[in-house]
């Protein structure tokens, strides 16, 4: 494996703190410009109050200063203190200064009619005032009426305008808020999305290492591991990129030595089971019955040794590879052929055996598919209750969408396999450590010899080789049932 470990990346807690901060810009710009929507409403709504009180003080103005005029008139009237006139004017003044103001604030009034009669009849009552005429007091008393009629006009034409400005506001306050909310709407999602994002980016990495820890749980050493992302994760990448290579190494060795001391072991042993039939034969000389039932237990015990040895080699030989053959199997000869022989291995087992009478040929490599259904048998054989019954059944089978095998016809896709005993059981928590090899179950084999562990490893490693698929179904004392579903 090429692993490019770069110390300038970022570690783990360094791009997972980045990446959060990232996914938080949306909401702090949300945040950010909620707060300047606000300030800049605030302001504009502090401005208006205060424009709209100025209307309101010049609204009211107007009218006192039209009462204050027609009031200086009336006592000039009766008076005639040209003192009197001069109050006029300045009153005349204010009131053309105050509507100046207000066509200022409001300028859609600046060509008001309303404004313009209140400038004209202030202008004319001064007029009047000052001539002789002896119609003075008739002409007066119109304008005094026009002109307050006109004033209160202005007051309600202002009153509304105040109030429309007041409602534009109101809408305007609205239309932030709308704003405001849509932004935080929008900013909540694409936070949660930048923030499933750096997540998958930053656990990525983390799921391949997950991985490659389980592939190498799994013995699957064939793929070299390639972890990417912050430093520390790479440089534990590395470490286990090292440590599959020492369990290959050392799964070597391990293929090595069980080959070599198998094979130290044979010759040995053949020497020990011809001395055995020699005697047997009473070829040195004659034994009485005691000796003769020794040699038999010796001669039981030898060929079970054979019987783990052969066990030994198999396993090494499946673990290495098997050449794929495929070929016509009987499964009625091999089934048969293995049954007699482990009944001859076996005279004391009182376990009974069945076979199912379905057609019998199949395609498939020979040497794979006996190695499954001795070492199943051997398992049920050894672990089948006093009395039991082992049973071996097969036939033609298709995969449903579960993977697992329906009944079906000749025409079916694939063939399925099964041997079931009514023994004590495997337990759930122990249905995944059956298969690995050398793994010594809590329930114990019948028989004087101990078992190797290795059986189920074998029926496992040939299963994947013949690119079958393989279940358990078995509970504590109800038994267990081994099914294999082979491509045709």
């Amino acid at each position: 494996m090429k692993i490019i470990f770069n110390s300038r990346k970022l570690s783990l807690t360094q791009q997972w703190i980045s990446t959060t901060l990232l996914s938080m810009l949306p909401l702090v710009i949300a945040v950010a410009y909620a707060a300047w929507e606000m300030s800049s409403q605030a302001r504009a709504q502090q401005q208006l109050v205060m424009e709209q009180a100025q209307i309101s003080q010049l609204s009211v103005a107007v009218q006192e200063l039209s009462k204050e005029i027609e009031r200086s008139a009336r006592q000039y009237q009766l008076l005639q203190d040209a003192s009197l006139l001069e109050i006029l004017k300045i009153k005349q003044f204010q009131l053309n200064s105050s509507l100046g103001e207000i066509t200022l604030q409001l300028p859609t009034l600046k060509n008001s009619d309303t404004i313009k009669r209140i400038d004209a009849i202030s202008a004319d009552i001064n007029t009047v005032l000052r001539s002789t005429d002896a119609t003075q007091k008739q002409r007066l008393e119109p304008l005094y009426t026009n002109l307050k009629e006109s004033s209160n006009a202005l007051y309600q034409q202002l009153t509304k305008a105040i109030q429309s400005n007041l409602r534009k506001a109101e809408q305007e306050l609205n239309n932030v808020l709308w704003r405001v909310l849509i932004t935080g709407l929008l900013a909540l999602p694409a936070s949660l999305l930048l923030l499933g994002a750096s997540s998958v980016i930053v656990t990525r990495s983390i799921r391949r290492l997950s991985l490659a820890i389980h592939h190498l749980g799994q013995r699957s050493w064939d793929q070299s591991i390639e972890i990417d992302g912050p430093s520390d994760l790479i440089e534990l990448g590395h470490r286990l990129e090292w440590m599959r290579l020492q369990l290959i190494s050392a799964e070597q060795q391990k293929a090595q030595f069980t080959q070599h001391i198998t094979h130290e072991l044979k010759s040995p042993l053949a020497a020990i089971m011809d001395a055995q039939a020699l005697l047997a034969e009473q070829i040195p000389g004659k034994i009485n019955q005691q000796q003769m039932a020794v040699l038999k237990i010796l001669r039981s015990q030898a060929e079970n040794l054979q019987e783990l040895i052969q066990q030994l080699l198999n396993f090494n030989t499946v673990s290495q590879g098997i050449a794929a053959h495929q070929e016509q199997v009987d499964l009625n000869a091999m089934s048969n052929k293995l049954i007699a022989r482990y009944r001859s291995f076996l005279p004391d087992s009182s376990a009974q055996i069945t076979c199912c009478n379905n057609a019998g040929r199949f395609t498939g490599n020979t040497q794979l598919i006996e190695m499954i259904l001795s070492n199943l048998l051997s398992n049920a054989i050894h672990f089948c209750r006093a009395g039991g019954t082992v049973t071996v059944n097969w036939g033609h089978c298709t995969i449903d969408d579960d993977g697992h095998p329906l009944i079906s016809d000749d025409a079916s896709s694939h063939w399925w396999l099964q041997v079931s005993d009514d023994g004590p059981g495997i337990e759930l928590d122990e249905q995944e450590a059956v298969f690995r090899p050398f793994y010594q179950g809590k329930n114990k084999r019948r028989g004087a010899l101990k078992g190797s562990g290795i059986g189920l490893a074998i029926v496992k490693a040939c299963a994947e080789q013949a690119k079958a698929t393989l279940t358990l179904k078995s509970s504590k004392h109800k038994g267990a049932e081994f099914t294999l579903c082979f491509p045709k």
